[in-house]
């Protein structure tokens, strides 16, 4: 079971797979170590998951680098949280 007493005790704490910080999601949710997931991420990779139907799951899959600041973040998104640089299709 996580220690939820981390969720709480870190104002600065950010997304570990968007980088989001607590005032640009809904929820955010501590993992083992430092590891925290935010409720768009669960919500993006379930669906996700579901969808692939037994094929391999890869990072590159499930989200992609922005080109200006190398931020990783969902696959679905059009921007970038980090920089605010606007994805095109081939990015």
């Amino acid at each position: 079971m996580w220690n939820d007493s981390r969720q709480e005790s870190s104002a600065s704490a950010r997304c570990s797979f968007c980088g989001k910080g607590r005032d640009q999601i809904n929820r955010l949710t501590a993992g083992p170590g430092s590891t925290y997931i935010c409720n768009e991420c669960v919500d993006l990779y379930r669906e996700h998951i579901e969808n692939m139907e037994g094929a391999s799951v890869t990072m590159e899959k499930i989200s992609k680098v922005c080109s200006t600041c190398e931020t990783r973040v969902p696959a679905s998104h059009h921007y970038c949280h980090n920089c605010g640089s606007q994805f095109t299709p081939e990015t």
